[in-house]
C-alpha cells in the first residue's frame, strides 16, 4: 500500500495543473505560478495577539509530516514531541507538572525513503479522557498514561500506524489507524472491544480523522470517502455514506479522503473530503441535508450559525449551517499551507507554513491581526477560556491571548 504525505501529494497535483491559468494578481510583469503562496496582505490591525508564556517541547515534530495536537483537561495542557517525550503543563503558567518518555527513537536505517533518516515515532497526537492521556505511534501502538503523573497504564499494538489523536469516553477509547480501521478499546485495560474495517484505497493522503463520540456513537471519516456512525457498544454501523464517489483517470485524482474531524452540532453532522465537497447530514440516519463545493482535508469549525472550512487550496469559506449558502470567502491565504481553523469568541485563527498566525473575523472574514511564531506551524491549535495554544514544528508551544486595539 502506498501512502503519500500531504506535501508530496500537493506537489504532484500542482505539477499536473501547472498549465492551467487562474491568476490572483501580478508581481511586476510576471504572473504568479498557481502554486505560489499568496503574499502577506496589508491591513489595519484591529486586535493584537499577546504571548502569555512560551515553552520548548523536546525536539519538535522532526522532518516527517507529523501533526501533534495538544489536549486540554481542566487547568492542564498535555503535549509532546515526535521522539517520545510527553509533558503535562499548567496551562495558565506553562510550568511542568510531569514529564515522561513513552519509548526511545529507533535510529536503525529501515531503508524507508519517507523517513528521511528521522527516527521520530510519535505520530498520533494527544488524546485525553477517563483519567488517561493517549498517545499513538507510527508502529501502531496506542499508549495510555495516567493523567496525574504520566505513568504508563497499558500499551496495545493495533493494525497500522496511528496518525491522529484518539477520542475517549468514560469506558471506551476509539482511534483510527492508517489502514482504514477504527478500533475501540476498553479504557481501563486496553482490551479490544471491536474493530470497524473499511476498504482502504491504493493511494491516500497521509492522515486520518479523529472520531467524534456522541450519544453512544462514534462518527468518523475514512480514506475511501466514507462517513460512518458506529455503535460504541457493538461496533455495528448505524449508517455509512460516501461523501463522493472517486472520480478521475488516475489514482492521484481519485483521492477523496475524509481526513478532517467531523463537526457534530445538535442533530446534524458536517464533514468534508479532499478533492470533493462539504456536506451536512442528519445524525439519525445519514440523510444528506445539503452539500457545497468546498473540498478539504481539514477539520471544520463553527460560530455565528456558520461552518468554517479551509479548502484544499487554502481558501477559507463560511457557509450557513442551515442551508449551506455561502456567507463569505477569504482568498488571501491561498497555498500558504494553513492549519485547521480554530474558531472561538468572534475570531478564526489559522497558522501557516511560514510561522504566521492569522486572525480573521467570523462575521465577514476580514483581517484582524497577525502574529509570528519562530517556525512553521501545521498542528491544530486548541483553546480554553479565551487563551489559545499553538505548537510550532520545532516544538515551541505558545499560550496566546487576543485583545482589541482601542
Amino acid at each position: 500500500m502506498i501512502r503519500l504525505n500531504r506535501l508530496f501529494c500537493f506537489l504532484i497535483l500542482l505539477s499536473l495543473v501547472g498549465g492551467c491559468s487562474f491568476l490572483r494578481g501580478n508581481r511586476g510583469d510576471k504572473a504568479p505560478d498557481p502554486g505560489d503562496a499568496a503574499p502577506l496582505v496589508e491591513f489595519t490591525p484591529e486586535i493584537k495577539v499577546e504571548r502569555i508564556w512560551s515553552k520548548t517541547i523536546g525536539k519538535g515534530l522532526g522532518r516527517k509530516y507529523v501533526e501533534i495536537t495538544p489536549a486540554i483537561l481542566a487547568d492542564q495542557i498535555f503535549v509532546g514531541d515526535a521522539y517520545g517525550l510527553v509533558l503535562a503543563l499548567d496551562r495558565l503558567t506553562g510550568d511542568v507538572i510531569w514529564r515522561t518518555h513513552i519509548g526511545n527513537p529507533d535510529r536503525r536505517n529501515r531503508l524507508n525513503i519517507s523517513s528521511r533518516s528521522d527516527p521520530s515515532f510519535v505520530s498520533g497526537g494527544i488524546g485525553v479522557g477517563a483519567g488517561k492521556v493517549f498517545v499513538g505511534t507510527v508502529h501502531g501502538e496506542l499508549i495510555a498514561l495516567d493523567v496525574s503523573d504520566g505513568s504508563e497504564i497499558w500499551r496495545e499494538t493495533l493494525s497500522s500506524e496511528i496518525l491522529a489523536p484518539a477520542a475517549a469516553s468514560s469506558d471506551v477509547v476509539v482511534v483510527q489507524t492508517a489502514d482504514g480501521t477504527m478500533h475501540a478499546l476498553e479504557t481501563d485495560s486496553g482490551e479490544s472491544r471491536w474493530t470497524f474495517n473499511t476498504q482502504d484505497p491504493p493511494l491516500s493522503l497521509r492522515g486520518t480523522a479523529t472520531p467524534v463520540l456522541s450519544d453512544g456513537l462514534a462518527y468518523a471519516g475514512f480514506a475511501n470517502g466514507l462517513l460512518a456512525a458506529v455503535d460504541l457498544d457493538s461496533g455495528f454501523p448505524s449508517w455509512e455514506e460516501r461523501l463522493t464517489i472517486p472520480d478521475g483517470t488516475s489514482e492521484l485524482k481519485r483521492i477523496n479522503d475524509v481526513d478532517g474531524r467531523p463537526l457534530v452540532l445538535g442533530q446534524v453532522i458536517f464533514a468534508a473530503n479532499h478533492q470533493g465537497i462539504m456536506q451536512a447530514r442528519r445524525r439519525s440516519d445519514g440523510f444528506m441535508l445539503w452539500e457545497v463545493d468546498a473540498p478539504s482535508f481539514h477539520a471544520l469549525a463553527e460560530g455565528l450559525d456558520l461552518v468554517f472550512v479551509v479548502t484544499d487550496d487554502d481558501v477559507i469559506v463560511a457557509a450557513q449551517q442551515e442551508s449551506g449558502n455561502e456567507s463569505w470567502t477569504q482568498e488571501a491565504f491561498q497555498n500558504r499551507a494553513l492549519t485547521d481553523p480554530l474558531a472561538f469568541h468572534n475570531y478564526i485563527v489559522v497558522g501557516d507554513d511560514e510561522g504566521y498566525l492569522h486572525v480573521i473575523a467570523q462575521s465577514d472574514g476580514r483581517h484582524l491581526g497577525r502574529h509570528k511564531l519562530r517556525s512553521p506551524i501545521r498542528s491544530p491549535m486548541v483553546e480554553e477560556d479565551g487563551v489559545f495554544y499553538a505548537l510550532s514544528n520545532k516544538g515551541q508551544l505558545e499560550a496566546l491571548r487576543i485583545s482589541r486595539i482601542e
